[in-house]
């Protein structure tokens, strides 16, 4: 009821203040007014005034007092907010708001000397003391004569009075203030004084020069100005605004000479300062050029900060020359030699934004290579003024273009549409095994070159990296973006702390790489040991030398020796990739995990005859693709491309088990009949001897010589590793180099060929001689069930037996006659004898061709490819 009673109050006061109506006066209208005001103020639904906004607008006011030039006003503002901020309430801002809604035009119409009358005198005043009380009561104002000026000239007259101290004797007030206004001179004193026409006069006169200089006669007379006035019109034109000196374009005006001075000197004075003043105009109309690309907006914002802090300059040199307080010597060279420090560097920009303008190049960075070139240069000049200029805003510029790194570096993102950045994204998602290698590119140009500033293009691959890095780790849920990170290394460096004797290729560098090192390393470790630790790539690396590199003999005999039998048994199935997977996994069981093995075989090789299989190592046996699933992490670093060069060892190594295994099965030497063997025995097992020899000799040089090293050396380079990149550098290196050093490269092909019609000499040799097997079986074919046939034939002066010879040999000799049919018609000491002629001259070519290769190659394989040959010569000298 209180507030009510309050509330009707205060609107019956509002009423009356506003409408000039009251109860007495008109009831029903005042009612009417009364009730309306009311149900207005009683059912409204505004809300309290923005307290924020009222501040802010008194903000503003204070700020638009200060651009008027009213720092009194301002400050006194600012003192009674202050005040009011100590001792406000709940209601200050409505009130606030109240007298900003009853402004009006403060800013125009406001005076500072109106707060005095808000002020209560601390003393009330007593009556004053006036003169016109003094003299009527002493009677002056009667006795004229008192105020008479007595003139003591021969001419004077005593009727003469002076009107001055008539009006001395009018005055009222005897206050100290109203005898300092008779003796003060006001600014309105000075309107109608003579010697104030006088100086009018003067300053026109002075400036006559600027309308003689427009006739056409300027040219043929000449205006003499005083240094003063060039001095002038040089910091005027330096600023930019308009002088009589110069034109437009900067060129001097052909009809002034200075006072006191020589013509040519004169000109070459204004000509240097014409040279500073286009360096100047350029600058000042690049900035104004509209760029949209922030690293542009930078540079732009960095040559308006120089132009701004050299009008600086001006200005302190206008206020110095305008300053009463000191003496100085007017001096036009003097005032070009000290603006000369100030104006140089300047000019040096200047240049450096004319090549830009002029070049052909249209990479936004373009201008950070001008400027990193220029600061070398300037050093190498020894201009450290310059050079420290030109090398700072080089480190201010290129801080906006360390963004796009940074955001890269550390989230591992891209901004859409980036110009100015050297990796672009791939618009296309691609699996995760692929992301390392197809996600992301490095731009080029249309020469092939990074799209990156040069002194950036070293550093280019390991930006890249790391920000692959974080885009893995993302992947794997191993990246926090929140998490708290170490302060990095600054990015700025104050020339002016640095000796002018270091290189500024080597401090930017020192900078750059203490920066992108605080990256790249965090990243780099923290995929790594991932990697190792989590995906345990060793493991997977171990599995990969089992299968293809076959480093466990026992299990690669296992999976060969079967995929041998079903060749030799003539199997039409024998590249069956189920049966072959099976095989596989019993092979490399407990070393494997049996899902992530698979063996399949090339279509355009699986459909050949089994039997034309059997007579080489060059058909069936490449077909063979042996596959190891790895975790999407290991691909990163096990490339298709390295997985290639794995299946093309393994099919080498396969081959070389083919011809061994035909070699060793089905022969053994019957130690008690060796004396009665034939001719033709003998030159079989020397061939069967000398390529035992080369496999194994070549086994034991891929196994010892190859494998070996490089394996313990490729562990120890991964161990070692900084990140991914390298690490896949490591790996590709590792197997391309066992692949040229194990005879698989592109420059020993005829070699390899060479090696391939070695094994093929070993089936060959098997193959003729189970021809004449079969032929010795058919004369005895009559016989061949009978006991005494069966002791006969182990006493057969062949001297060697088969193993399971019993159950396989008439199926061999049946199956034999087709497979066979290359050396079915000739005669087999022939055949052999051919073999003999065909093995020496293949041992040759393959020792001369790895001589020749190893002396005119200069690759680390050479050395190899030399020892190889040494093992495989010694071997021939022993066994002829």
């Amino acid at each position: 009821m209180a507030f009510a009673a309050t509330l009707s109050s205060l609107t019956d006061e509002l009423i009356e203040v506003i409408a000039s109506t009251t109860a007495e006066s008109d009831r029903q209208r005042f009612n009417a007014l009364r009730e309306s005001s009311l149900r207005q103020l009683r059912q409204h639904s505004f809300l309290r005034t923005n307290q924020f906004e009222v501040y802010s607008s008194l903000d503003g006011y204070e700020e638009r007092f200060r651009v008027v030039n009213r720092e009194q006003t301002a400050d006194a503002l600012r003192d009674r907010l202050d005040a009011l901020a100590r001792c406000s309430n709940r209601w200050t801002p409505d009130s606030l708001d109240l007298l900003l809604r009853l402004a009006d035009q403060p800013v125009q119409k406001s005076n500072l000397r109106d707060l005095e009358l808000l002020k209560e005198p601390d003393v009330i005043p007593e009556a004053q003391l006036k003169w016109r009380d003094i003299a009527k009561e002493d009677g002056w104002k009667e006795d004229r004569e008192l105020w008479r000026n007595m003139n003591f000239r021969g001419d004077s007259s005593d009727d003469e009075y002076d009107h001055q101290s008539e009006a001395s004797a009018q005055s009222e007030d005897t206050s100290l203030s109203s005898v300092e206004m008779r003796y003060r001179k006001q600014p309105v004193d000075y309107l109608d004084r003579p010697q104030a026409q006088f100086d009018l006069r003067e300053i026109r006169t002075s400036q006559t020069w600027r309308a003689r200089i427009s006739g056409k006669a300027a040219s043929s007379q000449k205006t003499p100005i005083t240094q003063m006035q060039c001095i002038r019109e040089i910091l005027f034109m330096l600023s930019g605004l308009e002088n009589g000196l110069f034109d437009n374009h900067g060129k001097p005006s052909p009809g002034i000479h200075l006072s006191h001075s020589s013509w040519q000197v004169f000109r070459s004075l204004l000509v240097s300062a014409s040279d500073a003043q286009r360096s100047l105009s350029f600058l000042r109309t690049y900035v104004k050029q509209k760029q949209r690309i922030p690293l542009l907006q930078a540079f732009q914002a960095a040559i308006v900060s120089r132009l701004r802090s050299f009008d600086t300059t001006i200005a302190d040199f206008q206020a110095q020359y305008a300053s009463t307080n000191q003496d100085i010597v007017a001096s036009v060279m003097k005032l070009l030699a000290d603006l000369d420090p100030h104006i140089r560097p300047l000019e040096s920009l200047a240049e450096t934004v004319g090549i830009l303008e002029q070049s052909k190049s249209s990479y936004p960075f373009h201008y950070l290579e001008l400027l990193y070139d220029s600061a070398q240069s300037l050093q190498l000049g020894g201009d450290d003024g310059v050079y420290r200029f030109i090398s700072q805003i080089f480190l201010d510029c290129f801080t906006v273009y360390l963004r796009p790194i940074r955001c890269w570096m550390e989230e591992g993102e891209l901004e859409n549409n980036d110009e100015t950045f050297f990796i672009s994204r791939s618009p296309v998602d691609t699996p995760r095994s692929r992301v390392w290698a197809d996600q992301f590119r490095l731009k080029k140009t249309s020469e092939g070159s990074l799209l990156a500033p040069r002194f950036l293009q070293p550093a280019a691959s390991k930006i890249f990296t790391t920000g692959k890095s974080i885009v893995i780790l993302k992947l794997l849920g191993k990246h926090w973006p929140n998490r708290e990170k170490p302060l990095e290394p600054v990015v700025q460096v104050d020339m002016n702390a640095v000796s002018p004797l270091v290189p500024f290729s080597e401090v930017f560098e020192q900078m750059f790489d203490q920066w992108m090192q605080s990256k790249h390393h965090a990243a780099s470790e923290t995929l790594k040991q991932t990697l190792f630790q989590t995906y345990d790539l060793r493991s997977d690396l171990a599995i990969l030398q089992h299968i293809y590199l076959m480093s466990d003999g026992s299990r690669s005999d296992h999976f060969a020796t079967a995929v041998f039998n079903n060749i030799d048994i003539f199997n039409i199935n024998w590249h069956d990739r189920f049966n072959l997977t099976e095989i596989a996994r019993e092979a490399f069981d407990r070393l494997a995990e049996p899902h992530r093995l698979s063996v399949t075989t090339l279509l355009n090789n699986s459909t050949l005859d089994v039997k034309s299989i059997r007579r080489t190592v060059r058909e069936g046996l490449p077909s063979i693709c042996i596959t190891y699933r790895l975790p999407w992490l290991s691909r990163i670093v096990l490339t298709d491309e390295s997985l290639e060069h794995y299946q093309r060892i393994f099919t080498l190594l396969i081959q070389l088990r083919r011809a061994s295994h035909v070699l060793t099965k089905h022969h053994r030497i019957i130690s008690d009949d060796v004396d009665s063997t034939t001719t033709e025995q003998e030159l079989f097992y020397g061939l069967r001897s000398k390529l035992l020899w080369f496999c194994n000799t070549f086994q034991s040089y891929v196994s010892t010589l190859v494998f070996g090293p490089a394996v313990a050396k490729f562990s120890e380079e991964m161990e070692k590793a900084e990140d991914i990149d390298q690490m896949l550098s490591t790996h590709s290196v590792f197997t391309k180099s066992i692949l040229e050093e194990a005879c698989l490269g592109g420059k020993l092909d005829p070699i390899r060929e060479a090696i391939l019609d070695v094994f093929d000499l070993a089936v060959r040799l098997q193959n003729a001689h189970q021809v004449e097997r079969g032929r010795s079986t058919e004369k005895s074919h009559e016989s061949a069930r009978s006991p005494i046939m069966s002791s006969n034939r182990n006493d057969s002066p062949k001297g060697y037996i088969q193993d399971s010879e019993e159950e396989d040999d008439a199926f061999m000799v049946e199956k034999g006659k087709s497979a066979m049919m290359q050396d079915a018609g000739i005669p087999y000491n022939r055949v052999l004898g051919q073999i003999r002629s065909d093995l020496d001259q293949h041992l040759k070519f393959i020792c001369g061709g790895l001589r020749g290769v190893s002396r005119a190659s200069s690759s680390n394989a050479a050395s190899k490819w030399d020892i190889l040959a040494e093992m495989l010569e010694s071997g021939i000298r022993q066994q002829q």
